[in-house]
């Protein structure tokens, strides 16, 4: 890397990557979906940027521009226009759809469905999100804020993130969780003990499927280089359990249809429709991208997370309970009657 073409040579390879992501098939015969390209792209790019640092003012331009490009493509690739997209949930359509669970509850898991459509909506979470989340996870702060700390699945974040009470019932964060505690029929460390536990698959050998993250991680892991393994029609046609996405995109489409919300929500629906109320309110779009975890890069997390988190997201969770974004909200607290009885 110390010839004069050097920083046109590393710019190449990042691109050949992408050439790569963009035609790379999955298990089932089918192209990576956009956001897992554009996220092994970045973290190639970042961490190349990173290694190289003399040419980063060379190329850094020119690797951004490429990844627009990829991006374009990914977003085009499929239906030769604009990639359809799972359409917002609104705070009246998570109001109509957990008052007719809790309206119709005849199980635990009934006020556990609410907690889910519910904490998916306020934490922007994705449905992989709330499989770790564990009771633990749960804490009161410095200025009684209450928290939930949980880990990011897909971005592989931990991220520690305030809810506030909403002054209607219906949709408090807070009484949605309570509810789920109340109504467990047994001892579990999970929040949700009736989602599908979450699997992680370890990398033992090096294929071409193999996450670069992995390969940067624990690059003294790996083995030698082996053949994919090549799967017959029969073994793509045969799925596994349904996962976590599967669960949810049911609990929505039965819910929905009941409530009468004409929208066919999915598992991302929850995590658009929160970002999207918090933007109506004018509220700093830096602040919504760090309470989602989008755009995070190795540069700037630590200082997102360390400086922006305590005050911003304090405001972005007063906004998703329809409260002042300056203004404090106070947890009430139990009587000591109702302490003893607990």
């Amino acid at each position: 890397m110390q010839r004069e073409n050097a920083a046109l040579s590393l710019a190449a390879v990042v691109d050949k990557f992408g050439m790569y992501l963009a035609f790379k098939e999955e298990r089932k015969g089918q192209l990576l979906v956009r956001h897992s390209v554009m996220q092994y792209y970045r973290q190639a790019k970042n961490w190349l940027l990173e290694k190289f640092p003399q040419h980063r003012a060379a190329i850094e331009k020119t690797l951004l521009t490429k990844g627009h490009v990829l991006e374009r493509y990914c977003m085009k690739r499929e239906s030769g226009a604009f990639v359809d997209k799972a359409p917002a949930c609104t705070k009246k359509a998570l109001k109509q759809m957990i008052v007719y669970l809790y309206s119709t509850a005849v199980t635990s898991a009934d006020y556990q469905d609410a907690v889910l459509l519910c904490l998916l909506w306020y934490l922007f979470g994705r449905a992989s999100d709330l499989t770790l989340l564990r009771k633990a996870n749960l804490s009161v702060g410095s200025g009684d804020i209450f928290f939930v700390r949980f880990i990011r699945v897909k971005a592989s974040e931990e991220q520690g993130l305030s809810l506030c009470p909403d002054d209607d019932f219906v949709t408090c964060p807070l009484l949605a969780i309570a509810l789920a505690l109340i109504m467990q029929s047994t001892p579990t460390a999970a929040l949700l003990n009736q989602l599908p536990e979450h699997q992680a698959q370890s990398q033992t050998s090096l294929t071409p499927s193999t996450p670069l993250i992995d390969l940067i991680d624990h690059p003294e892991d790996v083995a030698e280089l082996q053949a994919p393994k090549t799967y017959s029609p029969e073994d793509k046609q045969t799925d596994s359990a349904p996962g976590i996405h599967s669960y949810v995109n049911r609990v929505s489409d039965r819910v929905t249809n009941k409530v009468g919300v004409a929208e066919r929500l999915t598992s991302h629906s929850f995590r658009r429709g929160g970002a999207q109320h918090t933007n109506g309110a004018g509220m700093c779009i830096r602040w919504i991208f760090d309470r989602g975890a989008w755009n995070m890069t190795a540069t700037n997390k630590a200082f997102a997370y360390v400086f922006n988190t305590p005050s911003e997201d304090h405001k972005v969770a007063r906004v998703l309970s329809s409260h002042e974004p300056e203004k404090a909200v106070p947890l009430l607290s139990l009587d000591s009657e109702t302490q003893v009885e607990i």
